[in-house]
């Protein structure tokens, strides 16, 4: 009796290996996109929970919040890098990174104006203070003294909640908060994204307007959307409908 021998054909195979590689190319950039937000997502939350147990770790030894040891050690120079330096002692492995401050911090995405002279400038949410960084590479910047401009809030703190890493960029990677009077530290909601106006009282729609994450705009509201996880278009979620292609 004779065998019969079933095989493939090689122009078979090589279809097969096409339609492989057809669905891979098309599934894969979804998947790598998924795991991106979650990563992102995971280290934003991470940082917000870290942010106000320091918070309340502060208040514990000094019997007073943030915003107003700042305002007592105010000299009009060094006070918010004298304040970050007290702050960033409840993170492990906290240690100096630059004198530079924002400049070091914020290398892209940042506003660009003219000054008097033409000549273009760059300025930052928060500018105030040296750039310090944590065992895990975040690095934490923050801004002005809040308490003798008037304010119930502040200062504001910016983190790049995965230091180094690409792709520094605000609404992606970087955020602002700001400190509350009752010890918390909150998404800043600002209508300003270099002062404090407006926190608290800016509508949702101005919130997603000012959360952009072009290459021109500082998106300093997007820590709102972020932690809701909501776009702020109103479509899909934040960490992977809004950052997809960021």
């Amino acid at each position: 009796m004779s065998k019969k021998f079933l095989a493939f054909t090689l122009a078979e195979v090589l279809i097969t290996l096409g339609i492989i590689g057809v669905v891979a190319a098309m599934t894969i950039p979804t998947l790598n996109n998924h795991l991106r937000g979650k990563k992102l997502q995971s280290q934003f939350m991470k940082t917000y929970s870290e942010l106000n147990q320091a918070s309340r770790n502060f208040y514990a030894d000094t019997d007073m919040p943030l915003r107003d040891y700042q305002d007592s050690v105010y000299t009009g120079e060094s006070e918010s890098t004298d304040s970050l330096k007290e702050f960033m002692k409840y993170f492990k492995g906290a240690t100096y990174a630059s004198n530079l401050g924002a400049r070091a911090f914020d290398q892209k995405n940042h506003i660009k104006n003219l000054n008097l002279n033409n000549q273009e400038i760059s300025q930052y949410p928060c500018d105030m203070s040296i750039v310090i960084t944590d065992m895990v590479g975040r690095s934490f910047v923050m801004d002005d003294s809040a308490t003798h401009q008037n304010f119930d809030f502040g200062p504001k703190i910016c983190v790049d909640i995965n230091g180094k890493d690409r792709p520094n960029k605000w609404g992606v990677d970087r955020f602002v908060f700001v400190f509350t009077e009752d010890n918390a530290v909150v998404p800043y909601t600002g209508n300003a994204w270099n002062l404090l106006t407006g926190h608290g009282t800016t509508s949702k729609e101005k919130l997603a307007e000012l959360c952009s994450t072009s290459n021109t705009n500082v998106a300093h509201t997007c820590a709102y959307f972020a932690l809701k996880n909501i776009s702020p278009s109103g479509n899909g979620d934040y960490w992977y409908d809004f950052l997809k292609g960021k």
